[in-house]
C-alpha cells in the first residue's frame, strides 16, 4: 500500500503555499480573501490536531459530568445545548465554581482552535 499524506500535512502545505507564494502577489480584496482562507485552513489544522490528542472528547466528558452532577438531562451529543438552556433558564447559579470551570474549559477549547494566541496573553 502506498503511504498517503495525512490531511493535516496536506492542509499545512497548502496553507504555506498560499501564504508564501500566492498572497504576496495579491492586493486589496483578493489579498484579504486569501488571508481569510489561510486563517480558516489554520483553524482546520488546529482542530485536527486537537482531535488527534483527544481534547474534544475530554471537553465533552467534562460537560457531561457537570450536567450529571446537577441532574440536568441532555440527549447524546447535545450537552452544550443543554448547558446553554440551563443557563438561559437560570437553573444554574452563575457563582457556582463548577459552572465557571466548565465554561472556562469550553472557552479555552474553542480558543485553542480559533485564536490560540489569545491564551498566551
Amino acid at each position: 500500500m502506498i503511504n498517503q499524506p495525512e490531511t493535516r500535512d496536506l492542509l499545512t502545505e497548502a496553507r504555506q503555499v498560499l501564504l508564501d507564494s500566492l498572497a504576496p502577489e495579491l492586493t486589496g480584496q483578493r489579498k484579504y480573501e486569501a488571508l481569510m482562507v489561510a486563517n480558516a485552513m489554520g483553524m482546520a489544522i488546529r482542530e485536527l490536531e486537537q482531535r488527534a490528542q483527544g481534547q474534544p472528547e475530554e471537553t465533552d466528558r467534562t460537560v457531561t459530568a457537570f450536567l450529571a452532577e446537577r441532574s440536568i438531562e441532555a440527549k447524546a451529543g447535545e450537552d452544550e445545548a443543554a448547558l446553554a438552556g440551563a443557563i438561559r433558564e437560570r437553573r444554574l447559579d452563575s457563582t457556582d465554581p463548577g459552572l465557571q470551570s466548565v465554561l472556562r474549559t469550553l472557552t479555552e477549547a474553542r480558543l485553542r482552535v480559533n485564536n490560540p494566541g489569545f491564551l498566551k496573553r
